[in-house]
């Protein structure tokens, strides 16, 4: 099974965010059990809040932390769909890899946009690619600016 790509998935949905955040955890060796019990619950607890979409405000900046992810928090933030959400980035060089990524996802942006405006198709996919691009754009162009003065990596291994 191929590893996913975190830094590019986005939720579309409540349930989406918090299996992906159940998800990345448990990839990460951290499995449900292991997280009831940073939370201080029961697993069945967990489970059901997942299951039922239905996890408590106070419990879930918890959760995401221990998660290692806010995938929940990211979609709350995007969910009316006139947000983006940008990490904030600490000033660093961008490698090459990076900056492929922008262009291939600019490219892939502008392709659904074309094909979405003559024969109408894949609306949620066009919108999806145009946020990502526009959120890495985002995101390098805070870059550029914190470039003068870089901030200390202090975390840079937890995500």
């Amino acid at each position: 099974m191929r590893k996913a790509r975190w830094k590019t998935i986005r939720p579309s949905s409540l349930s989406e965010a918090l299996e992906l955040c159940v998800d990345y955890s448990s990839e990460n060796r951290k499995p449900v059990k292991v997280l009831a019990d940073l939370m201080g619950v029961e697993t069945k607890t967990l489970y059901r809040w997942v299951a039922d979409n239905a996890m408590p405000l106070n419990r879930l900046r918890q959760f995401e932390t221990f998660c290692g992810v806010s995938f929940v928090s990211e979609y709350l933030a995007a969910a009316h769909g006139d947000k983006i959400v940008v990490p904030i980035p600490v000033g660093k060089k961008s490698d090459v890899t990076d900056l492929a990524s922008v262009q291939a996802n600019f490219s892939e942006a502008m392709m659904l946009l074309s094909r979405f405006y003559q024969n109408g198709e894949s609306l949620e996919a066009t919108v999806e690619a145009i946020t990502r691009t526009l959120a890495q754009l985002a995101f390098q162009r805070s870059n550029v600016m914190k470039a003068g003065s870089p901030e200390l990596d202090l975390f840079a291994g937890d995500q």
